[in-house]
């Protein structure tokens, strides 16, 4: 037992140097969760107010800031950190180069079919599960792809921290929807087919010990921590614990809509705290929903944290997100 903690603790410094910096509360408000030991823990989440209005705006330039960490491998972004540091003071070119990067990652966007440009919710998951959970990503699985006009199959990510001697693996699904119950809906499928899929399962291991971002460790440093995903080899010999996260952004336009009006004597943060106040009643409704959906699939439901984040319309903030990233809309045919 001793060279199993040994180890963990290496493992957790590794992960704990790997996991990004993320400022999602700046612009995606906590809101309510449910108490524990409830099951599926689930949380309710909004994006930030300007006064009254739903800052989608800044959200979704946000979350453009956060795309290259995100999309891009660790290596990679490690090659052109030491490109920009030999550059003489000033200079910015290598800056175009990871834009031009990033963007190629992400599917073109078209007018005519917005739902197949689910990215976002896939990087806001990507936030959430290192800000709310401290667990860092393992492997950039868009920087995997072959053809940006197709998705990323399998997990949307794979983020991982240490905790009370135990690795606990984040298995990440988002889910882009115009209901909460549709959301939750889709991503109980999801979380059944997965785990009900043996050689998808296996496939993802492969992925975070081959090809993830654990090769820019030293080599010792790498060695332990890939010890800890050779399911096949050592399936039992680490203790690891493995939960599905679900992040469900969904519109809500009453929700906002019915604010109270802006009269001069409100203090900062008022419409705010109302909107909470509002909000946090659809807890139990949407925990409800959760269980229903799982237990229907038969998902477990003790293994599930569930995010729902509402913004007024998820087709909006999808498409500011393209528009911040600079991508020209696929023209769509007639």
């Amino acid at each position: 037992m001793g060279e199993i903690d040994e180890g963990l603790a290496q493992l957790k410094a590794d992960l704990v140097a790997l996991k990004d910096r993320v400022d999602l509360s700046k612009y995606v408000a906590h809101t309510a969760a449910s108490a524990e030991p409830s099951q599926p823990a689930t949380t309710l989440m909004h994006v930030r107010l300007q006064e009254n209005l739903a800052n989608v705006a800044s959200l979704s330039r946000y979350l453009w800031s956060r795309a290259a960490n995100y999309a891009l491998s660790r290596k990679r972004r490690l090659e052109f950190s030491e490109q920009t540091a030999a550059l003489p003071p000033g200079d910015l070119s290598v800056a175009l180069l990871i834009a031009e990067s990033t963007r190629d990652a992400f599917l073109e966007f078209n007018e005519k079919f917005p739902q197949r440009s689910s990215e976002v919710g896939e990087l806001l998951a990507y936030c959430i599960a290192i800000e709310q959970l401290g667990a860092a990503q393992l492997a950039a699985k868009m920087s995997l792809k072959t053809n940006n006009n197709m998705p990323v199959h399998g997990l949307d990510g794979i983020h991982a921290a240490v905790e009370d001697g135990w690795l606990m693996l984040y298995f990440l699904e988002s889910k882009l929807s115009q209901t909460a119950n549709a959301g939750v809906a889709d991503f109980a499928k999801s979380v059944a087919e997965f785990t009900s899929n043996k050689k998808q399962y296996k496939r993802e291991y492969s992925l975070v010990r081959d090809l993830g971002n654990f090769d820019t460790l030293d080599p010792k440093s790498r060695e332990v921590a890939l010890q800890y995903f050779n399911i096949m080899a050592s399936p039992d010999e680490a203790p690891r614990r493995e939960r599905y996260v679900g992040v469900i952004l969904y519109s809500d336009e009453k929700l906002f809509k019915d604010l109270p009006p802006v009269e001069k004597q409100q203090l900062p943060g008022f419409h705010e705290k109302e909107l909470a106040s509002v909000y946090k009643q659809d807890l139990d409704h949407h925990q409800k929903a959760a269980i229903k959906h799982l237990t229907a699939h038969g998902a477990d439901a003790n293994k599930c944290l569930l995010y729902f984040v509402v913004v007024p319309d998820v087709d909006e903030l999808r498409k500011l997100f393209y528009d911040v990233m600079g991508y020209v809309p696929k023209a769509a045919k007639p």
